[in-house]
């Protein structure tokens, strides 16, 4: 089953504080046999997120990806994702650079996608369990744009963790696109490359964290004068990277054991 949100400015979602009540997510199951072989043949719950790289089409080549992997009824898909968007808006807790006094609306603004972020992943998951939870993280470019980098990992590990929290689970795998190489003289972004180097090093220094290179799927357009978006067929690639990242960190799904007769 999957569950897409491509535009949220487009379809309004309802608030809510609470829920995730109703989203029955298997919890961390240990350590072993018995963990590794849930993990391999089970459900899988996937969560993609992000600003305006996280598009339909990437979906498509993500989701074609992962249910050959593990087969269609075994996935499930949710995705919420808003153009334009620094990572503050899922980042209840963001902490300003000392280089950005926020103002009473900016602050106002903190963590309001992460609500609709959880509430699509409760209509996705319906009554279902899950062996693994996995979230995708296409973002940045804002952040990177405003010259936010220097608290970037802290609010990714901030979100990260209050899903993790709100989904009842210690084993919630992350894998994070990083920035491509439309900007590396920083002419646009002035936190583009540093962004790239702390994207990287947020994934290797944590435990269940992945990253993905995107640089050579961005192909300029000369009557675009320069563009950071991913044309659809790019895009198809870019998900379908993400799953190839995200299949090699659950694992193959494992033949099905004959029923004793």
């Amino acid at each position: 089953m999957i569950a897409a949100i491509h535009r949220m400015g487009l379809i309004r979602l309802a608030r809510v504080c609470l829920v995730v009540a109703c989203v029955h997510i298997v919890p961390a199951m240990g350590q072993g046999a018995v963990a590794e072989s849930a993990a391999q043949s089970g459900k899988h719950l996937f969560i993609l997120s992000g600003q305006s790289n996280m598009t339909k089409n990437l979906m498509q080549g993500f989701s074609a990806k992962v249910e050959e992997a593990y087969g269609k009824e075994n996935v499930t898909i949710a995705m919420s994702m808003k153009s334009g968007r620094g990572i503050r808006y899922w980042c209840a807790g963001y902490r300003y650079s000392d280089n950005h006094p926020p103002s009473e609306q900016e602050q106002r603004d903190n963590g309001s996608l992460y609500p609709p972020l959880i509430e699509a992943v409760k209509a996705a998951a319906g009554d279902q369990t899950f062996a693994t939870v996995t979230f995708i993280w296409m973002q940045g470019e804002s952040d990177a744009g405003r010259s936010h980098a220097d608290v970037y990992a802290e609010s990714f590990l901030k979100l990260f963790q209050r899903l993790e929290t709100d989904l009842k689970r210690d084993d919630v795998k992350f894998v994070i696109g990083r920035l491509s190489d439309f900007d590396m003289k920083n002419l646009k972004n002035p936190h583009w490359t540093k962004m790239r180097e702390v994207q990287v090093k947020l994934a290797e220094d944590h435990k269940d964290g992945e990253w993905i290179d995107t640089d050579d799927l961005i192909q300029e357009d000369p009557n675009a004068a320069g563009d950071l978006h991913y044309r659809p067929a790019e895009s198809i690639k870019l998900g379908e990277r993400f799953a190839a990242k995200a299949i090699e960190m659950i694992g193959p799904k494992q033949p099905s054991t004959p029923a004793p007769q």
